[in-house]
């Protein structure tokens, strides 16, 4: 947990950036009572740098096919070996380009004085030979990082793909294969699938399904939202009742219920979701547990700060879902007439623990949660 080695550091110049010990003034840039994100991008732009130079610890995840099969993670992902794993070092990159693109497009190159060092180091991660090496490496083991990591290889190449920044948008060829492959990799998968993964970590189809679809739909790749769109509504066209009263578990960094709704607020039209959302989310009402936050009372348990993950997530999905309940303008279908305006008042107690601890010292919630922090904070401020 201290800064980066050979392989990166001296490449890109990357030192960490973290003080131990330095967490009050960022805590209080995520405090939820802020609005304007480019409050806090500096701290998510800090925490984002030192993941990406922050070559260990690392889980490889990497199966062995034999005694010669053991390589250091630089050597099997030259591009995303740093941020404790692969899926959150795509995602730290996404973060850094999301970034990068927000402060650019509202103050220009320059205004922020970690600009130069991002762009050096998502030029220096993102060539076309190091990308070329990770999209083989999806395509030759079909069943790793799905569809979590998929989703998030998606999202970077989208992002890098409509990106206003020259330098930016002069990476997305590179990750054009990559995104080929997940699409691809989708396509494959769906048909043999007979039902979904409704638990609320990585391997949750809804969550993946839904950022893969978003990235299809902009690329036109029609035969990939189709093939998404059949299997949502296999898979969850006729549920109704959400227990949301049986979620959580103690290592959830997502709801499925509301995963599950996300998916299908793209999946159907205003028409079918006029019947369907009210009757999914029967049972849920402004005093359900899922809208609450749930202490993380061990934070260096890496599986117990998936907690303060669970409340970005959710604090984002609720907002989305209570968007689409007033555009829908069905309060007489729900037992809950005001569920929107519930939905919306729980973001904030939802998001301020994550919030905090996505900028704190503590390696087990730094390596990723400041992706859900902006996230969850862009969409609260819609």
């Amino acid at each position: 947990m201290v800064g980066a080695v050979a392989a990166f550091a001296p490449t890109m110049g990357i030192q960490s950036t973290m003080e131990p010990g330095k967490t009050d003034e960022k805590s209080t840039m995520c405090n939820s009572e802020h609005t304007d994100r480019m409050e806090y991008v500096d701290a998510f732009a800090s925490v984002a740098l030192d993941n990406l130079g922050r070559e260990y610890p690392y889980i490889a995840q990497h199966m062995q096919t034999g005694p010669d099969d053991l390589r250091h993670p630089v050597e099997l992902h030259p591009a995303f070996a740093t941020s404790f794993d692969w899926h959150s070092c795509v995602h730290m990159h996404w973060l850094l380009v999301s970034l990068t693109e927000a402060t650019l497009a509202a103050e220009g190159f320059g205004s922020r004085a970690w600009h130069r060092r991002a762009l050096d180091v998502l030029t220096a991660h993102l060539t076309p030979e190091k990308l070329a090496i990770e999209t083989e490496y999806l395509r030759s083991h079909p069943g790793w990082e799905r569809p979590y990591g998929w989703a998030w290889a998606a999202e970077l190449a989208h992002a890098l793909n409509t990106a206003a920044t020259p330098a930016l948008r002069a990476l997305a060829a590179g990750a054009a294969p990559m995104l080929d492959a997940v699409f691809g990799l989708t396509l494959a998968w769906l048909p043999k699938l007979p039902e979904p993964v409704r638990h609320g970590v990585h391997s949750n189809t809804a969550w993946g399904l839904r950022r893969i679809r978003r990235v299809a739909a902009a690329h036109e790749r029609d035969d990939v939202v189709t093939t998404i769109d059949s299997a949502a509504r296999r898979f969850f066209g006729r549920d109704t009742a959400w227990a949301f009263h049986q979620e959580r578990s103690g290592h959830d960094f997502l709801s499925a219920g509301f995963s599950e709704a996300d998916l299908m607020l793209d999946v159907l039209s205003d028409e079918e979701l006029a019947g369907w959302l009210p009757a999914f989310l029967a049972t849920l009402t402004p005093g359900s547990a899922v809208l609450q936050p749930v202490p993380v009372l061990d934070p260096a348990d890496g599986q117990q700060s998936h907690l303060d993950g669970l409340g970005l997530t959710v604090a984002a999905q609720a907002v989305r879902v209570a968007r689409v309940l007033r555009r829908l303008d069905t309060p007489d279908l729900l037992d809950t007439p005001d569920l929107a305006a519930a939905l919306e008042a729980a973001a904030p107690g939802l998001m301020a623990a994550g919030c905090q601890a996505a900028v704190s010292d503590e390696y087990m919630a730094s390596h990723w949660l400041a992706t859900f922090a902006y996230e969850a904070r862009v969409e609260a401020s819609r």
